[in-house]
């Protein structure tokens, strides 16, 4: 997301080499961004700080965003679009409603080893924030539940799933639940199992997908 009045500015003929130049310089502003957010939270935040963490002299960040908020919003909308895809992929796929709710959830819980300081900004910086209830944020966030609702519908029509609930609030209870494990994970509550940390995503998967579905009752 660029400054309107610097889109004009720019030069009508620039070389494919500047304009990678220009896009590496800006995703490395919004990595250093997300590293701070993590480390010192967002209020706490400087841009000075993105600055020095990307390496880059402090002036040029505003080359590329307005501001700090800006930065954390461009932050959500360009991180969670790529997760959404995936998501609405994972819906759209020949499998079982089962296994696409597992690969959901291992997608989810996935993020959190792959790209932690991403998954703690979400959380703690945007998840619970008055900006999470713009109006942007909020139709990005029902792709995300309407992918969830759209597995769970295809599930009930196949008969896989109990008919006489309502889906959508059902995606919810499955969201909810995977959101708290993401939550306890980045306040420390619990801890990936260091035995092998590969393992515990898809574990713990199957672990909220078997308890969605099916409860904590012994089974006879």
């Amino acid at each position: 997301m660029l400054r309107a009045d610097l889109v004009k500015t720019e030069p009508s003929s620039v070389s494919p080499g500047a304009t990678r130049a220009r896009s590496a310089k800006r995703a490395r502003i919004l990595d250093a961004a997300i590293t701070v957010f993590a480390r010192t939270g967002y209020h706490d935040a400087r841009v000075s700080d993105i600055a020095r963490e990307a390496g880059i002299a402090y002036g040029l960040v505003y080359h590329y965003f307005r501001n700090k908020e800006e930065i954390l919003e461009t932050i959500f909308e360009e991180r969670w679009t790529g997760f959404v895809e995936t998501v609405e992929a994972i819906a759209e796929a020949p499998t079982r409603t089962e296994e696409k709710l597992e690969a959901i959830a291992a997608l989810i819980l996935g993020a959190y080893r792959l790209r932690r300081d991403w998954v703690k900004v979400f959380v703690l910086e945007i998840q619970r924030s008055s900006r999470f209830a713009e109006p942007s944020q909020l139709r990005a966030v029902g792709r995300f539940f309407q992918a969830v609702a759209k597995i769970l519908r295809a599930g009930q029509a196949q008969g896989a799933l109990r008919g006489d609930l309502d889906p959508e609030v059902a995606g919810y209870v499955f969201v909810g639940g995977l959101e708290i494990v993401i939550t306890a994970l980045v306040l420390g509550v619990i801890r990936e199992s260091d035995a092998d940390p590969e393992a515990y995503a898809p574990k713990v998967a199957r672990t909220v997908v078997e308890i969605f579905l099916r409860g904590i009752g012994a089974r006879s």
